[in-house]
């Protein structure tokens, strides 16, 4: 591919995710020049911030600090830490995230790519503006390729009052200042089964719901009894085969909690609720 002189890049990639990460790296191995734009003011995109590297390293830390995989040894009341609190397991998770941010933040210095912060849209079949974070300015770019790598967000229910406290998703889940001691999670697919796990291993009194009847239904029937089995074991309930039909917030005398109403008629109250019906594509915005 002949460079031209109407673009200002060879490439440009939207989204600094593992995709665009990875696109942007590898175009600049060869010895394009590439330029990569991120809206947010660190690199990494969900899997590094807000998802897989994130749980995995609570999942980890719960692990340790619980001494789950000691407890058939030491005996079932073992643990490395007798008050296990969120700071504990934010502690870990914290520097994981920002190790894995400085790593990529130095893959992509290294190899020449150049970072710009902002929003991106298309104005031109081979042009993208990139507006400010603080909307007061703007810098428009030439490409002879644009790659589109903007990821997921989590999926989030119309009438919902999303606080970020109360109810929140898999996004806002290190935002908790305090471990509850009631949790309600709407959605058992592998996000909601996965923070399910986790939180019931801290003691934390865990309802999962679904209108699946049954776990993971991509899995083999095996594992998925196994798992419920093990999930029902550490007092985890599960309402499968039921439909939310509403959620709301009040306050009484044990201070604000959540109530799922369901379907069948029954409802579930927690002090906290996980929404986690999976996650949506996002969308480049397209102005041509």
């Amino acid at each position: 591919m002949l460079r031209t002189s109407e673009f200002d890049y060879d490439l440009v990639v939207i989204g600094s995710g593992p995709g665009g990460q990875r696109a942007a790296i590898q175009a600049a191995k060869l010895e394009k020049r590439v330029a990569l734009i991120e809206k947010k003011a660190v690199v990494g995109g969900a899997c590094i911030n807000t998802g897989t590297i994130p749980s995995k390293t609570l999942r980890e830390a719960v692990l340790h600090l619980s001494g789950y995989r000691e407890k058939g040894f030491y005996g079932s009341s073992y643990s490395v830490k007798q008050h296990i609190t969120m700071q504990d397991l934010l502690f870990r998770t914290t520097h994981v995230i920002k190790h894995e941010q400085d790593i990529s933040r130095h893959q992509l210095q290294r190899n020449g790519v150049d970072m710009l912060l902002g929003t991106a849209s298309f104005i031109g079949p081979n042009t993208i503006r990139v507006l400010s974070v603080d909307g007061h300015g703007h810098q428009d770019l030439c490409a002879e390729k644009i790659i589109v790598a903007v990821g997921t967000t989590a999926t989030r229910g119309d009438n919902i009052d999303f606080d970020g406290t109360e109810i929140f998703t898999s996004d806002e889940i290190l935002s908790l200042d305090h471990l509850p001691k009631t949790m309600a999670i709407v959605g058992a697919g592998v996000i909601g089964t996965e923070y399910t796990t986790i939180f019931s291993t801290l003691g934390v009194r865990v309802t999962l719901i679904d209108k699946r009847p049954i776990l993971l239904d991509f899995v083999d029937d095996e594992i998925a009894d196994s798992l419920a089995y093990h999930m029902r074991e550490n007092r985890v309930t599960l309402r499968l085969g039921e439909d939310v039909s509403g959620i709301e917030k009040f306050e009484d005398e044990h201070g604000r909690r959540v109530k799922i109403h369901l379907a069948s008629g029954k409802q579930v109250i927690a002090e906290k609720l996980l929404y986690s019906i999976g996650r949506t594509g996002n969308t480049a915005k397209l102005e041509l």
